[in-house]
């Protein structure tokens, strides 16, 4: 059993690590190593997570167990009557659980509901497939937009999904 709440700033040290854990395992057999060692520090996650629970107009939901551990988060941001998911990650054990798809289902609410977005985009690695495939069950579509980066003649590719409301 598990239970799904607004996160605030008590929980900085909690998300990053999620943060942290679950990008290294996620992307592990997506994007170089080195990348990953660059891109992925606990330390810039505890700063950023601290900066990003205060911000107005982001709201980040967390998912916790019963003995009150902490095992994923999603958080998005508004701007204008337009949203987005900047980040939907599960500690590696708790996933395939129905945890993401309950997090997805709290931030769908929020935003169409209380934050009158006229509809939620995300970003996604264009490998990713098992992530897209999970979006894709919401009713998000590619929009075609993409974002490239090259990385040590490695070209690493995000694709936009948008589900409208």
């Amino acid at each position: 059993m598990f239970f799904i709440r607004k996160a605030d700033q008590n929980d900085v040290s909690d998300i990053a690590h999620i943060h942290f854990e679950s990008w290294n395992a996620t992307y592990s057999n997506l994007l170089p190593e080195t990348y990953r060692d660059k891109e992925n520090n606990l330390s810039q996650k505890i700063e950023m997570w601290g900066k990003v629970l205060s911000s107005s107009g982001v709201n980040t939901w967390i998912a916790y167990n019963t003995k009150n551990t902490a095992v994923g988060f999603i958080s998005y941001f508004k701007k204008d009557h337009e949203c987005e998911i900047t980040t939907l990650y599960l500690l590696p054990q708790y996933q395939n659980l129905g945890i993401g798809t309950k997090l997805m289902e709290s931030a769908l609410i929020v935003a169409s509901q209380c934050n009158s977005c006229s509809s939620l985009s995300l970003w996604v690695l264009k490998t990713n497939l098992s992530a897209i495939s999970f979006y894709e069950k919401f009713g998000f579509e590619s929009d075609g937009q993409c974002d490239e980066e090259l990385y040590e003649n490695t070209k690493i590719t995000d694709i936009r999904m948008v589900k409208a409301f």
